[in-house]
């Protein structure tokens, strides 16, 4: 475990020069980015991540909260992760995509509740779909269930794909989209390290 440990800490170590020598560009150290989710999610509450390619962001998330729903389309990538939270009991792993997924679970859940949305086509080992980010599917699917909810905080991982115009973001809705969409669902929104955060109170 001590060794787990240091190994831990040079990676983070390792994550923050790279961070310095990119003169703090994002994406931002991992470190920092769950200190952003755990800062602007309601603690205690129901979690339902879209994307959980090896299951580190669902791991931390499962630290604090009461259930997390990890939605993985990529069949390797979910047989890694039901094997990784086999003796995680507040772990869900859901194999599907989230606009195949999300239509069912939603009216299921209640109370305070977390999205994480990292759902994207990220090269790689990641899951391409039809479209480069599922995010307008995701949204309009969770605008359905508002009202079953109370507490409510939506994160969106890496939102300088929504106002890149480099060609791998070409699929990506404007920045406006998700603004809009926060403001005609009465959310307060802002942008912290790459994460757009869009929350009801």
């Amino acid at each position: 475990m001590a060794g787990n440990g240091f190994a831990a800490g040079l990676r983070t170590l390792n994550d923050f020069r790279k961070w310095t020598k990119r003169k703090y560009d994002a994406p931002s150290p991992r470190a920092v980015r769950k200190a952003c989710l755990a800062r602007n999610s309601t603690q205690g509450a129901t979690w339902v991540e879209t994307g959980t390619f090896k299951g580190d962001t669902t791991a931390f998330l499962s630290g604090f909260s009461k259930k997390v729903y990890s939605i993985e389309p990529e069949p390797t990538l979910v047989e890694n992760a039901v094997r990784r939270f086999a003796n995680t009991p507040n772990v869900e792993i859901i194999k599907g995509t989230s606009e195949e997924i999300l239509p069912d679970l939603l009216p299921k859940l209640s109370g305070d509740i977390n999205f994480w949305l990292d759902g994207h086509y990220s090269a790689g080992t990641t899951f391409q779909g039809a479209v480069e980010t599922p995010i307008a599917d995701e949204l309009a699917t969770i605008t359905k269930s508002l009202k079953n909810f109370a507490l409510v905080s939506i994160l969106v991982d890496d939102v300088r794909s929504f106002y890149s115009r480099q060609p791998e973001n070409q699929g990506y809705p404007p920045l406006d989209f998700l603004v809009d969409w926060a403001r005609d669902n009465g959310f307060f929104w802002t942008i912290e390290h790459d994460i757009f955060i869009a929350r009801n109170y």
